[in-house]
């Protein structure tokens, strides 16, 4: 008795090394990506008509209630880390921080050798 062969199968195309190229694609720009930091405070800036300055490389954060951080400074830490640097403070204050507080605040700064002092706003559309 002559038994036949059964025929190959014929091989499916498997798409385990396309998923695999999709990882490593992923893996790398997730590697290489630059993802910005989260700001330490959550504040909404003040609007203005036009907002154009860049902002300096020292920047101090103040909340609505007055908790004020600069880098992994806060409080007098903050303004004493801010006297010891040179050149523009860039003032990152929520919108609602009486003024009257950041006013005390600048004199502050300026009696601590600050001269160079910015406040961030957001820019308003005209009407």
């Amino acid at each position: 008795m002559e038994f036949q062969r059964p025929s190959p199968r014929p091989r499916r195309e498997t798409i385990l090394p396309m998923i695999n190229v999709v990882f490593l694609l992923l893996i790398f720009f997730l590697m290489t990506a630059q993802i910005t930091p989260s700001p330490p405070l959550d504040i909404t800036p003040p609007e203005a008509a036009n907002d154009t300055a860049k902002p300096p490389p020292r920047t101090l954060w103040l909340s609505a209630e007055g908790l004020m951080m600069h880098d992994d400074h806060t409080g007098e830490a903050a303004l004493a880390a801010l006297a010891a640097g040179e050149g523009p403070v860039l003032i990152r204050a929520d919108a609602m921080l009486p003024a009257a507080e950041l006013a005390r605040l600048m004199r502050q700064l300026s009696a601590l050798g600050v001269s160079d002092l910015r406040l961030a706003t957001l820019s308003r559309s005209a009407p």
